[in-house]
């Protein structure tokens, strides 16, 4: 994932509601279990984290 892959996830998640983020969370774990390729694994991992921690900090202000 290249430095504009990253720019354009982090607007997404800015601008995504809990309920979209959510989602996104639960299609990206199904979607894990399926890789092969490490790099793409890694990927994936990293937006299932910097997602959980996106959710985490909306749930601690509210």
């Amino acid at each position: 994932m290249n430095r504009n892959d990253k720019k354009s996830f982090y607007r997404y998640s800015d601008s995504a509601s809990e309920r979209e983020l959510e989602s996104k969370l639960v299609q990206l774990q199904s979607v894990l279990l399926k890789l092969k390729q490490p790099e793409t694994i890694a990927d994936a991992e990293w937006m299932v984290r910097e997602i959980s921690l996106e959710l985490d900090a909306r749930r601690s202000t509210n």
